[in-house]
């Protein structure tokens, strides 16, 4: 070795020397800067650790970090070893090292137990009142499912709190249908046009279940109508409705503002067939009608077709009326022999009036503002309809005791219905200043059951709202779907075993009770921990 070699070695050797501590009086004592080197790491780390967190990317600021984090150990480890040797080797690394063993197993167990949980889910619903647990009625529907079962959810994005709130009931049938359910979620009808006009979706927040070729939509999502939807699709049979024709009435093929074909859509996507019925030319109301529906006739009925539909209903047959006002029909003067029918042997009869709404953007549009609690709008409380150009009803009782009716849906107080009609050539606005003109609220639907034969009736003062022109607004396509179901029967295929609701009585908390709870959970159990740990230590402290 050269002699300039030898001196460099040499001066480097004294200095490493008087780093650490070992130069004579004169050295510096470099080794009580090991701590804060080891303190910069930990700092170091942290930040590195968070900002890849954050990024999830490798950058240079994260490999920059790393760097200075790995120097910053090798800069404590150098300025005192004698340091890092006593912490591996000591009773306090002894300490340490069974501390982290124990953490390891502990940790290695419970990656194990996690692997097998979910390569083995198991679920359990821990409530008290089984509130997450599907019905027996519903177990049994599905242990007898022969096919696969798929069922898509539309949800657009406002609505992704109600995806979530049904994600754990399609998992519930999932899990205990062996698999043989399983679900996807799209967006709302309009970001998915192809698929929604597939399955005839129309409204946001619907499923469709999935059988097979067959499919049935469910509007309003939950146990019960899922459930009816795999029994109707799981065991098809006839579910026929005829839409009654020669009247003038609104058209099922129409795709038109006037027509009805959007009404056509939405029964067919229930799984229902539609058809259309002259009893003009038929002598019968066919047998396998579930019901039948009159929308908006231009002319009145004959007598002749008044019986046939009077005998269908005393089989047991169901009937569902959209009736315009006289003065938007060629009705004139003659007497419509089934609103005669009605008003007579079920108590529900159509005013000649229009329903004026004051408050309303347009007067004579009549707004669904509250409904009675039915099966037909029990969905619909918050939902109002809008029935343009509405007369009212009026609902007596009669002494048939078999006889159920109830008044479906009301306009506001503010209403009124006008029974002079010249305002509309005039152009002056009307005003309640008739004698004989009813106030509001007025009813604007009704329904009246025959507990005897079973048969069912459901009257409208309108059409339009049915029309497709309205069909998609606010609850009007609820309204009158609803009002189909229930007449055909279907409203409620299957009735699931109540759960108890196990009812506590809880003391609301005052507010310094609330600050008690908090002081005690937030702030005095903690630092009770805190004190413990440090008198612990140094109780330790005092023995060595």
């Amino acid at each position: 070795m050269s002699e300039p070699t030898a001196n460099l070695f040499g001066r480097v050797r004294d200095w490493w020397q008087r780093v650490r501590g070992g130069g004579g009086a004169g050295a510096r004592d470099w080794r009580r800067w090991a701590p804060y080197g080891f303190l910069l790491a930990v700092i170091l780390f942290l930040a590195t650790a968070s900002a890849y967190v954050v990024t999830r990317r490798l950058d240079v600021y994260v490999q920059v970090g790393a760097a200075l984090t790995l120097l910053s150990v090798l800069a404590g480890i150098l300025l005192d070893p004698a340091l890092v040797r006593r912490a591996l080797t000591g009773r306090q690394a002894r300490y340490g090292g069974n501390a982290v063993l124990i953490s390891l197993a502990f940790l290695g167990i419970l990656v194990v137990v996690n692997y097998l949980a979910y390569a083995n889910p198991l679920r359990a619903d821990l409530t008290e009142d089984q509130e997450f647990s599907l019905s027996p009625e519903t177990l049994l529907t599905l242990s007898g499912l022969q096919s696969p079962v798929q069922i898509i959810g539309f949800y657009g994005s406002s609505l992704r709190g109600s995806q979530e709130n049904i994600r754990p009931l399609l998992d519930s049938y999932r899990a205990n249908s062996d698999h043989l359910v399983s679900y996807e979620f799209m967006g709302d009808p309009d970001a998915e046009p192809i698929a929604a006009r597939q399955y005839g979706v129309t409204r946001d927040g619907s499923i469709v279940v999935i059988i097979g070729e067959a499919s049935e939509v469910v509007p309003f999502p939950s146990e019960e109508e899922i459930t009816s939807a795999l029994i109707r699709l799981a065991n098809p049979a006839d579910r026929k409705i005829y839409f009654l024709t020669g009247h003038g009435e609104r058209d099922i093929e129409e795709t038109g503002e006037g027509g009805v074909s959007d009404v056509r859509a939405a029964l067919e996507a229930k799984n229902y067939e539609v058809a259309t019925l002259n009893l003009l030319v038929e002598t019968e109301v066919p047998e396998d009608a579930l019901a039948v529906i009159v929308a908006g006739p231009t002319f009145p009925l004959t007598q002749g077709e008044a019986d046939l539909l009077t005998g269908y209903l005393d089989g047991g047959g169901s009937l569902v009326l959209l009736q315009q006002p006289r003065a938007e029909t060629r009705f004139g003067s003659a007497e419509d022999p089934l609103e005669a029918y009605l008003a007579q042997t079920w108590g529900i009869a159509l005013n000649d009036d229009l329903v004026i709404e004051p408050g309303s953007q347009n007067a004579v549009w009549a707004i669904a503002f509250s409904y009675t609690r039915h099966a037909i709008t029990t969905r619909m409380q918050n939902v109002v309809a809008v029935l343009p150009s509405a007369r009212s009803l009026t609902v007596s009782p009669l002494e048939d005791v078999s006889l159920t009716q109830t008044p479906l849906a009301f306009t506001s107080e503010f209403a009124w219905g006008e029974t002079d009609l010249s305002f509309a050539e005039t152009g002056i606005a009307p005003s309640q200043d008739q004698e004989g003109e009813t106030s509001g609220p007025l009813a604007l639907a009704a329904v009246a059951d025959n507990g005897v034969t079973g048969s069912r009736v459901v009257v409208f003062g309108d059409a339009d709202f049915a029309a497709n022109r309205f069909f998609s607004q606010l609850g009007n396509g609820d309204l009158i779907i609803n009002s189909i179901d229930y007449a055909a029967g279907q409203e409620n295929l299957i009735s699931l075993t109540p759960r108890p609701a196990t009812q506590r009585f809880v003391i609301p908390p005052s507010t310094q009770a609330l600050g008690l709870i908090i002081l005690t959970t937030v702030g005095l159990m903690p630092g009770a921990v805190v004190v413990l740990g440090v008198w612990v230590w140094w109780q330790r402290r005092r023995r060595l």
